[in-house]
């Protein structure tokens, strides 16, 4: 058994409230890392994955024959997973600790065991950190059951800040939320007004980020149209992609008879400007052109943009700055 024989997890666990599913109960039986929650609320299962991507590295369109560790974390309505350094693993369990007010989870394998919780691994052995094989296994063998220390955040007691380069801004819809209170002349955009907003800001704990979002949004203003034109291949290739990812559409005529990277433009429209901090890698402050396009009306088009004012990234709006 490989780990990867149960579709849909979550869906089993929700099935399994009172008694476990017959199914989830043979995988569980035959399969000894996988482990459920007392309360059938979490599934764990420690299995191979692809060296890259989210998937089995047995998956017909990604087959490979390298492989990683990681374990396997669903809810009945969520799914993530951690790394784990390459062992050979032989059981993982769950037991309640009341000391801590949640589950022990106590990972095996030949030559070593660690006791551990959700909120550490969430910590030292997430899945958006590249980490190299010994560094995974020098923070395994220091797992030891803690619980990080959350800090309240401050509360946010402004309803104004002030940018030296978009002016005022407030937080009217989320006290971290701040958008100009004047739309600003974008000259990549012709000079175009736009909504400018500086997101998940809080100005009682981070001290530096005005400073840094106006820094930022000097660089990009300082680009006009010429600029915008040197950029054009990437968001063409990003369009392209798509198109031939869902394949001939009528409606998508215009779009694959463009001759030059630069007529994407007429198939994209920007509707805001949003400045943040990104969350888990280098903590960076980067600018997000968040635009609708033609190609992928569900999801859009992103352009982001570093302090040093480079395009760093062209994506779909996933929810992630740097990805």
């Amino acid at each position: 058994m490989t780990g990867w024989e149960l579709e849909k997890p979550g869906e089993l666990l929700q099935t399994s409230r009172n008694r476990l599913n017959k199914t989830l109960n043979g995988f569980l039986k035959r399969y000894p890392l996988a482990t459920v929650s007392a309360d059938h609320n979490i599934l764990l299962i420690i299995r191979k994955y692809h060296p890259s991507l989210n998937c089995s590295p047995d998956n017909e369109t990604y087959q490979t024959d390298d492989f990683r560790y990681c374990m396997a974390y669903y809810t009945i309505n969520a799914y993530t997973y951690f790394e784990l350094p390459t062992y050979d693993y032989q059981y993982v369990s769950m037991q309640y600790d009341a000391a801590i007010g949640d589950f022990t989870i106590r990972i095996s394998a030949k030559g070593i065991t660690r006791i551990t919780n959700i909120k550490e691994l969430s910590q030292q052995l997430n899945n958006f950190i590249e980490r190299d094989e010994a560094t995974k296994r020098t923070i395994f063998e220091s797992l030891a059951n803690k619980v990080p220390i959350v800090t309240k955040p401050s509360p946010i007691t402004q309803t104004e800040i002030q940018s030296a380069v978009v002016g005022r801004l407030t937080n009217t819809e989320y006290d971290d939320w701040w958008t100009a209170i004047d739309e600003v002349d974008i000259p990549f955009f012709n000079n175009e007004k736009m909504p400018v907003s500086f997101t998940d800001f809080n100005p009682n704990e981070d001290h530096s980020f005005i400073e840094e979002a106006d820094e930022l949004l000097r660089n990009f203003l300082a680009q006009d149209n010429s600029h915008r034109l040197t950029v054009s291949a990437y968001v063409y290739q990003n369009c392209m992609d798509f198109l031939d990812a869902i394949g001939y559409d009528d409606a998508d005529d215009a779009m694959w008879k463009m001759k030059q990277p630069e007529e994407v433009w007429q198939f994209v429209k920007c509707t805001g400007l949003y400045v943040s901090r990104e969350p888990y890698e280098d903590k960076g402050v980067y600018l997000q052109l968040l635009c609708d396009c033609d190609w992928e009306q569900e999801h859009g088009l992103q352009l982001v943009y570093n302090k040093q004012g480079k395009l760093v990234r062209v994506s779909a709006q996933d929810g992630y700055i740097i990805g």
